[in-house]
C-alpha cells in the first residue's frame, strides 16, 4: 500500500495495474472499493477514500479526468469545461458530471461512458500542458463550455476566463471569431463584447449583469477611494457618481480574519474602512450578499430608489 500512496503523491492516483504490480489481488481491489478505502474513478483507476473525502468538485473532476486521459492517450486533448478546470478558472454553473476532450486524430465526435469526446472541427488548434496533460488554450475551453450555459452563467464565465490573466481580450475575440460559426456560438457575441476583466469575482460579474439587464447606468468598477495624502483607503466593487452611491458584494471572506485577525476583528476593520470611505466622498453604501442575487428585481429597486433620492 505504500508504494501505490507513493504513486497517488505524484500522479494523483493508481490505476488497477499498479494495485496489482503492488500485491492487491482482484478481491483485495474490490473489497476495498466496497469499505470505501479506495475510491473508483473511473474503469481500472482509483484514489484512497481518505483523500478523495476532502476534495471539492473542481478538484474531483480534474482528478477524474487526468484519469480517463490516461487511458485515452495522445488522441485527445482535455476541453470545453473539463478545459476551464484544468485552466483553474472560476467554474460557477459548469456541469462536471462528465468528461469533455477533443479529438486530435480527426475522427468524429461520441459519447462513451463519462467522457464526451468532441470532434476537433476545422482549423488549427493550440495546445498547453498542464500538469503534464494536453489542454486546449482557455480563451477556447472558456468558448466552447460558455456556449452550453445560459447568458448570465456564460457572461460570468467569459469574465472568469478574462480575470484570470490565462489570456486577454484580443485572444478572446480572436478565437471566438475562428469559432463563431460553429452550432450556437453566435449567441456569445453580445456577450463577448460585454465581458471583461474588472469583476474581482463570480459574484461580481452577476451583480454586472443584473446591472445591465436592468438598463442601469454602467457603474465604475474597482474604483480606489485615495485619502488626501494619496494612501488608499479602499477598492470598491461599483459606483455610480451621478447619484453618489457605492455597491459592494458582501462577501464572507472579507469577515474571515487576516494576517491573524479573528472574524470580530475583521468585521470591525471592515467597518472602519467602510465609515472613512463615507466621510471621504459623502456617497452612500449599498452591501450585497449572494442571496440578494437571487433576486435582482429587488436589487434593482433598492438601487433606483437611492439613485432618485440623490437628484
Amino acid at each position: 500500500m505504500r508504494s501505490l500512496r507513493q504513486i497517488t503523491k505524484t500522479a494523483g492516483f493508481f490505476t488497477r495495474t499498479e494495485a496489482l504490480a503492488a500485491g492487491c489481488t482482484i478481491n483485495d481491489i474490490r473489497t476495498a472499493v466496497r469499505l470505501g478505502e479506495w475510491h473508483r474513478l473511473r474503469k481500472g483507476a482509483y484514489v484512497f477514500g481518505d483523500e478523495w473525502a476532502p476534495l471539492e468538485g473542481a478538484t474531483r473532476h480534474w482528478l477524474r479526468t487526468r484519469a480517463a486521459v490516461r487511458t485515452l492517450g495522445d488522441n485527445v486533448a482535455v476541453s470545453h469545461a473539463s478545459g476551464v478546470i484544468a485552466h483553474s478558472i472560476d467554474d460557477w454553473q459548469l456541469d462536471l458530471t462528465r468528461i469533455h476532450v477533443t479529438r486530435l486524430d480527426g475522427r468524429s465526435g461520441r459519447i462513451i461512458g463519462d467522457v464526451v469526446q468532441h470532434e476537433r472541427g476545422k482549423g488549427d488548434v493550440e495546445l498547453r500542458n498542464v500538469a503534464g496533460v494536453r489542454v486546449l488554450d482557455p480563451q477556447r475551453c472558456v468558448l466552447e463550455a460558455a456556449v452550453h450555459l445560459d447568458p448570465e452563467a456564460a457572461f460570468c464565465l467569459l469574465e472568469s476566463g478574462l480575470r484570470s490573466k490565462q489570456f486577454g481580450r484580443a485572444d478572446l475575440e480572436t478565437t471566438y471569431t475562428a469559432l463563431h460559426a460553429r452550432h450556437r456560438m453566435g449567441r456569445l457575441q453580445p456577450l463577448v463584447a460585454k465581458a471583461g476583466s474588472q469583476s474581482g469575482s463570480v459574484a461580481e460579474s452577476r451583480g454586472s449583469w443584473i446591472f445591465d439587464q436592468a438598463g442601469l447606468p454602467r457603474p465604475e468598477q474597482q474604483w480606489e477611494v485615495l485619502r488626501a495624502d494619496g494612501s488608499l483607503v479602499g477598492v470598491v466593487d461599483w459606483v455610480w457618481h451621478e447619484w453618489r452611491l457605492i455597491v459592494e458584494f458582501d462577501g464572507k471572506v472579507k469577515y474571515s480574519g487576516k494576517f491573524g485577525q479573528t472574524g470580530t476583528e475583521a468585521l470591525f476593520a471592515e467597518k472602519k474602512r467602510e465609515d472613512e470611505i463615507r466621510e471621504l466622498t459623502g456617497y452612500r453604501i449599498l452591501r450585497l450578499t449572494w442571496a440578494d442575487l437571487a433576486n435582482p428585481a429587488a436589487i434593482v429597486a433598492r438601487i433606483r430608489a437611492m439613485s432618485r433620492a440623490a437628484s
